[in-house]
C-alpha cells in the first residue's frame, strides 16, 4: 500500500478513537452505568492520595477522552502504580534506548528514554543522562523536542519523558532525494529545504542565548514533522558554555559525527568549545541541502576527521553543477565552513540574516514570476478566444478587392473586435512590466503580440479607420518601450517560418518589417501589400528629413501613423502668422516659402520642417508659410506629438533636443538678421548725415 506522505495531508499515526480507548473492568463497569445527576455529597479529598488512578478509582470518575493516545500505544493498565506503561522501541544511541510510552495521568503518547542497564552504575553515564534530561527540558522552544519528566522507574532504572514526534528525519529526506524519488524531488524544493534550515537556525540561536551549544547537529538529529513542523532533537552531547559547563560529564570527550563536527571540535575538549562549532554543523548541513553531499568524508571515522581537518574545500556549485546553487547561499556556505573559527559567522544570527535577506529576494522574485506567468496566461486566453476572428480577418483581406465597401465593413467591424482584445492584452502586460522586473516570458508574451497588432491593425494588411490606426500605434509603442529585443527575435521567427532571412541591416527592426513586406509583394492587386508598403516608404522618407534622422525606425512608428497626408495649392495658406503654434509640417513635394509681414524669408523644399519652432516653444507663429508650387505635407499636430512624447521618452527627447538644435540655428539667424539690418541702417543714416 502507498505510503501516506506527510505533505499529503496525513500522519502515519493516529489518535485512538474514544470507543476504541483501553477496555478495563473499570472501565465496562462505568459505561454500563447509566449517567448519574450531579451528587450533592462531597467526593473524597485528592489531597490523601498520592496516585491519581486510585483516586479516580476511588470516587468512580473514569476519563474516557484520549486525544493523545495514538493508535499503537500501549494498554492502559489500571492495576499498575507506574505513571507510565512503555511500549515499543522506538530508537536507541548515546547509551540510551528510547520508547513508545502512555502516560496514564495525561492519557497521552509520549517518548521515553531510559539509560541503557549496562550504564546504569558508571557515575559519568549517569551523570551525561541527567545532564542530557536537564538540557532537554531546560530548551523551551517549538523547534526544540520538550521533555516532560525526570526521574527513576523501580525495576528500569532512570528515565525521562518527551514528545514522541511524528515525520521523518531529514536525513531521510536527503536519501530519499539522492535516489530520486520522483515525489521527494517535486516537494522538497530548494527553497522549501531553506525553510527547514531557517527553523534549525533559530532553535540554535535560543539554545545559543541559553549558554548552550548542540555539538552534534545533522540531518539525523531533524525531524520534519507531519505537518512542517521542525525540531532538533538528540541534545546528548550538548555543552553549556561557562564555568557551570566546565564540570558537565562531557567538558572532557571528544564526542561527535566527524562528517559534522568542526576542526577544533576534533582536536579539542568539551570545554573549550564554542558556538561556532555549531555554526560549521551548520554550514555542513546547508552544503549538504545545496548538492546532497557532505563536504568533507572518508571511509573511516579518522579518515573524515582528516579531511576536515586537511582536505580542500570544493565550492558547492563545482561539487554539483547540475543542480541549483544560488551564489548568494554558496557564499555563507563558504563563510560557515571556514577552518579557522574567527572567519566564520559570528553567530548564528548573523548567518540567519543572510539567508534570510537572500529568501526575501527569492520570494520577492518567485512572487514576480507568478505573476508574470498568470499575466502570459491571461493574454494567451484572449488571444487564443480571438483565433477565429484573425483567422477569418486575413482570408477577407487577401481575397477582396479594394472596392468592396461590403468587405471592407466587415473588416472594420473585425478590426474592432481585434482591438478590444489586444488594448486588453496590452492593459495586462503593461501592469505586470511595471511590477516585476527582468521577466523574460512577458517579453517574449509581448513580442508575439507585436507582430500580430502590427499585421492586423497598425499598420495591417489593409489601413484600419483612424481611430483604431492610432490604438494600434499607441500599443506598438507601449510594447516596444518594454520589449524591443524580444519584439525583434519574435518577428525574425516569423520571417524565417515565411521562409525568408533576415538582411544585415543597421536597424534588425526594420529589417524584419521590409521582409514582411516583400514577402507579401509578389501580387500587388491584393489587399496584402499595399498599408505595409505605404508604411515602409513613409518610415524611408522620415528618415531622410534631418529633424527625424537621428531617431530610431521603431520609434518613428507612432509619427507615421501621427502624420496627416494633405496637399497644398500654389498661394495657399498652410501656416498662418500670428496663429497658435498647433502643427508642424514635413514637406513631401513641392516648396514653400516663409513669409513674415509679407516680405519672403526663405524656401524650403522636399524632406524640410516647418512650423517645428512654434511647436517647440507652445508659441503663436512668427512667420507664416506659403505653399509657392503644388506642395503635399505631412502635417504631426502638436497634441497628437506631446501624446507621442509622453509615451516614448527616448523619441520625445530626440525630437526635443533636435527641435533645441533647429531653436538655436533660428535664433542665431534672426541674430545675424537684426544685426546686419542694424548695420545697413546705421550706414544709411550716416550717408543722409554727411549729406546734410
Amino acid at each position: 500500500m502507498k505510503k501516506t506522505l506527510p505533505w499529503r495531508g496525513g500522519s502515519r499515526r493516529r489518535a485512538r478513537k474514544t470507543s476504541e480507548a483501553v477496555d478495563t473492568p473499570a472501565l465496562r463497569r462505568a459505561r454500563a452505568t447509566p449517567p448519574l445527576e450531579p451528587r450533592p455529597a462531597p467526593v473524597a479529598d485528592a489531597a490523601s492520595f498520592t496516585d491519581l488512578a486510585r483516586y479516580c478509582e476511588k470516587i468512580n470518575i473514569h476519563p474516557r477522552i484520549s486525544p493523545g493516545m495514538d493508535e499503537d500505544a500501549p494498554e492502559l493498565d489500571p492495576s499498575s502504580e507506574q505513571r507510565y506503561v512503555v511500549g515499543d522501541e522506538l530508537g536507541r544511541g548515546g547509551g540510551g534506548v528510547v520508547r513508545l510510552a502512555v502516560d496514564r495521568n495525561l492519557r497521552r503518547s509520549v517518548a521515553l528514554k531510559s539509560l541503557a542497564r549496562e550504564h546504569s552504575q558508571s557515575a559519568l553515564h549517569v551523570q551525561a543522562f541527567l545532564e542530557e534530561a536537564i538540557i532537554t527540558g531546560g530548551l523551551e522552544h517549538p523547534n526544540i523536542v520538550p521533555a516532560y519528566e525526570l526521574g527513576v522507574r523501580p525495576g528500569e532504572g532512570l528515565f525521562y519523558t518527551m514528545k514522541r514526534l511524528d515525520g521523518q528525519t531529514l536525513s531521510e529526506i536527503l536519501d530519499r532525494l539522492r535516489a530520486r524519488d520522483p515525489e521527494y524531488t517535486e516537494h522538497f524544493t530548494l527553497y522549501r529545504l531553506l525553510g527547514f534550515f531557517i527553523e534549525i537556525c533559530r532553535a540554535l540561536i535560543y539554545a545559543h542565548g541559553r549558554g548552550v551549544i548542540h555539538s552534534d547537529l545533522k540531518p539525523e538529529n531533524v525531524v520534519i514533522g507531519d505537518y512542517g513542523e521542525v525540531t532538533v532533537v538528540d541534545w546528548g552531547l550538548a555543552q553549556v558554555l561557562g564555568p557551570d559547563g566546565a564540570h558537565q560529564a562531557r567538558a572532557h570527550m571528544r564526542a561527535g559525527t566527524p562528517e559534522y563536527m568542526a576542526p577544533e571540535q576534533i582536536t579539542r575538549e568539551g570545554s573549550e568549545l564554542d558556538a561556532r562549532v555549531d555554526i560549521w554543523a551548520l554550514g555542513v548541513i546547508l552544503y549538504e541541502l545545496l548538492t546532497l553531499t557532505v563536504p568533507y568524508s572518508g571511509a573511516t571515522a579518522r579518515e573524515t576527521a582528516g579531511a576536515v581537518l586537511l582536505g580542500p574545500y570544493e565550492p558547492p556549485s563545482e561539487r554539483a553543477p547540475n543542480r541549483v546553487v544560488p551564489a548568494a547561499i554558496e557564499e555563507i556556505v563558504t563563510r560557515a565552513l571556514q577552518k579557522q573559527p574567527e572567519f566564520r559567522y559570528v553567530s548564528v544570527a548573523e548567518m540567519l540574516w543572510d539567508i534570510d535577506a537572500y529568501l526575501a529576494g527569492a520570494r520577492e522574485q518567485l512572487r514576480q514570476t507568478e505573476l508574470a506567468q498568470r499575466t502570459v496566461d491571461q493574454v494567451e486566453a484572449i488571444l487564443a478566444g480571438n483565433l477565429s476572428v484573425e483567422h477569418d480577418l486575413e482570408l477577407l483581406q487577401s481575397a477582396t478587392g479594394f472596392d468592396d465597401d461590403d468587405a471592407s465593413g466587415r473588416m472594420g467591424e473585425m478590426q474592432h473586435i481585434l482591438a478590444d482584445a489586444y488594448q486588453q492584452c496590452v492593459r495586462h502586460l503593461r501592469r505586470a512590466f511595471r511590477r516585476v522586473r527582468n521577466a523574460t516570458i512577458l517579453e517574449e508574451c509581448a513580442g508575439g503580440l507585436y507582430w500580430r497588432i502590427f499585421t492586423n491593425l497598425y499598420p495591417g494588411r489593409v489601413q484600419a479607420p483612424r481611430v483604431l490606426a492610432q490604438i494600434g500605434s499607441d500599443m506598438l509603442m507601449t510594447l516596444g518601450v518594454h520589449a524591443l529585443p524580444a519584439i525583434v527575435r519574435a518577428g525574425t521567427e516569423i520571417a524565417r517560418a515565411r521562409g525568408h532571412s533576415i538582411d544585415e541591416d543597421d536597424n534588425p527592426w526594420l529589417a524584419i518589417v521590409r521582409t514582411l513586406t516583400e514577402s507579401r509583394s509578389g501580387d500587388a492587386t491584393r489587399r496584402g501589400v499595399s498599408t505595409i508598403a505605404r508604411f515602409v516608404s513613409r518610415i524611408a522618407f522620415l528618415r531622410s528629413v534631418p529633424m527625424f534622422e537621428r531617431i530610431p525606425d521603431h520609434n518613428l512608428l507612432p509619427v507615421c501613423e501621427a502624420c496627416e497626408e494633405r496637399s497644398y495649392d500654389p498661394g495657399e495658406v498652410i501656416f498662418a502668422q500670428g496663429e497658435k503654434g498647433d502643427a508642424l509640417c514635413v514637406i513631401v513635394d513641392g516648396s514653400v516659402s516663409i513669409v513674415r509681414d509679407g516680405a519672403e524669408l526663405n524656401t524650403c523644399g522636399p524632406h524640410s520642417c516647418v512650423g517645428e519652432i512654434a511647436v517647440l516653444g507652445e508659441t503663436t507663429r512668427t512667420a507664416s508659410v506659403v505653399a509657392r508650387t503644388r506642395t503635399v505635407g505631412l502635417i504631426l499636430a502638436t497634441e497628437r506629438f506631446r501624446a507621442i512624447a509622453v509615451q516614448n521618452g527616448e523619441l520625445a527627447m530626440g525630437l526635443v533636443a533636435i527641435l533645441n538644435e533647429r531653436l538655436h540655428v533660428a535664433m542665431e539667424r534672426e541674430a545675424a538678421l537684426r544685426s546686419l539690418t542694424n548695420t545697413l541702417l546705421e550706414k544709411q543714416s550716416e550717408k543722409k548725415d554727411r549729406r546734410g
